[in-house]
Formats: structure tokens, sequence, C-alpha cells
């Protein structure tokens, strides 16, 4: 079943002064999924486009990555790592409208397709500027990639952490041991609400355009991407395609590093994290005081 919201500042705001040790995650911090794919920090990581696309068709091109869910509950902390085409983006802190989607799993060999991929869209959500964080991460030169046409299409330099926080509420409850796929894509980089041909003359001439990070930390199978054919004008708030493996026109195809690549044809995965929601956090705090005290 298709559940959509849009989230409110206000509503953050709330949830940001109720819990503020989720304000960021650093490593060794709790996670809720198979492990953290932390990003690839070396040269041979990469950024791979998630935003607008206006080939082969105008629209959006999200990428997707599949997770196991290792504690039942909701989905209230999404943390990813991205950089920005040649440094050209948004300036701090409105970068863009992030559109996150969850999916459930189609396994590998269904309908004859080789690689698994997102199935029913189960819950979207659009993060426009003020309710998100983001904070820089890192600092180092690597390659930004097109999946589309198989090609780098230049460099950047500076990674950024996107925190999305999620009210309770408004959350999609996973189940333990089920496998889900988490979608990313950056649009609207100009705030005005809609996918306008502003954006698009953005994005052609390289302005705007936020690449997913990759991660060396494998799961499962490869990280997959899908244009989705959009109109202009279409607001951005509920954009995701609702039955990507039931779409044999646009499908998920998988993604896997670029011939010249020293990873070249190996599959590539994308860097998040999914955490424990804050009273997960306070318990988890609170259990390891008492352990301490009993010592």
């Amino acid at each position: 079943m298709l559940t959509r919201f849009i989230t409110t500042t206000a509503a953050l705001a709330v949830l940001f002064a109720a819990a503020p040790v989720s304000a960021d995650w650093d490593v060794g911090d709790p996670y809720k999924m198979h492990y953290p794919q932390l990003p690839d920090l070396t040269p041979e990581g990469m950024d791979v486009l998630a935003g607008l696309a206006f080939e082969p068709v105008v629209g959006v091109k999200f990428l997707a990555d599949d997770f196991l869910c290792t504690q039942t509950g909701p989905i209230t902390d999404v943390h990813i790592w991205g950089s920005w085409l040649n440094d050209q983006m948004p300036p701090p802190p409105d970068q863009g409208t992030f559109v996150l989607g969850l999916y459930s799993d189609v396994p590998a060999g269904t309908d004859g397709i080789e690689h698994s991929r997102p199935g029913e869209l189960l819950w979207e959500m659009a993060f426009h500027p003020g309710e998100y964080i983001a904070r820089e991460y890192a600092q180092g030169t690597e390659q930004f990639y097109d999946p589309n046409i198989d090609q780098i299409i230049g460099t950047d330099t500076v990674v950024w952490q996107y925190n999305f926080f999620i009210d309770e509420a408004m959350a999609l409850i996973q189940q333990k041991d089920n496998i889900y796929w988490l979608a990313v894509a950056n649009v609207d980089p100009n705030n005005d609400g809609i996918i306008d041909i502003a954006d698009l003359m953005d994005a052609q001439a390289g302005i705007n355009r936020f690449g997913w990070k990759t991660s060396r930390d494998h799961f499962n199978d490869d990280a997959v991407f899908i244009d989705w054919d959009l109109a202009l004008g279409l607001p951005v708030d509920a954009i995701l395609p609702p039955q990507g493996a039931s779409n044999p026109s646009l499908p998920w195809q998988e993604m896997r590093y670029p011939i010249g690549h020293p990873f070249e044809t190996e599959s590539i995965d994308l860097a998040f994290v999914i955490t424990p929601e804050p009273a997960t956090l306070a318990l988890l705090i609170l259990g390891t005081l008492a352990m301490l005290r009993r010592r």
C-alpha cells in the first residue's frame, strides 16, 4: 500500500528538539540495517548522477540500493553521502529538494531478470531546504559518473553527508529480516517547488547536478537506476515511479563500474545508513550507562 507524506519545517523542528542526539551519524553510532555502507573516499570512489536528466528522457534519474532490516520498527533516520558535479551546487544550506523512497524487494531471477530490483513503492517523501541537515564530511578529488552514457562526466572534491529525519507518525514500519530498497534523487535545485525549464537548463550546463557516492561495503546485489519520464511543471513532492518492477518501458537497470575504472564491471553499491529512531537510541544509551554502572 503506497503512503505519501510531505514534511514541514515545523514538524522537523519539533523532532530535532526532541532528539538532538540524531543530528548527525558518525562511524560507531548505532544502525539498523545489515551494516553501514560507508562512502568510498579513495581515488576509486565515484559519485553517480541522481537527479534531473535530459537523456534518454526528460525527467529524473533515481538511484536505489538494497538493505536488510535488522530491527522491526519505523524508519525515522536516513543518512546518505554525495557530492556535486565539478563542485557547482546551490549555496548551502539550500541544496535543492531531495526525494527519498522505500520499495519492497524483487529477488534476482524474477520474470527472467538476473538482478534484483525495487518492487512496490511503499513510502516516499520530499525534503525541501530546511527539512534536512547537510554537513561537509570530507574532501578529496573523485570522479562523477553518468550511468546512462556509461561515462565519467567530471569530478568533485567535497563530500557531503545528508541527514534526513522523519516523524514516526509518517514513517514506514519496516519488518526485521526483510530486504528493502532506498531510492534517492536531488531535484528542483532552484527551490521553486516544481521541475521547470530553468532546472533543466542548469543540468544541461552541468550545474547543480547531485551524485550519490559509491561504497565498497557490498551487500546482496548491485545498486540500480531508473529514468522516470516527467512533465515540466510537475510538483516535486510525489514523483517516484510506483511500480518499477512492472514497467517494462522504464525498467530499473543495474549499475557496474565503467570500463577503465580499477573495479570495471564489478557491482556498484551506494553510501548510506539507516539508524534507530531517537527512542531506540535513548534506550541504547541508558543500557550502556547501566552496564557501566554495574562494572
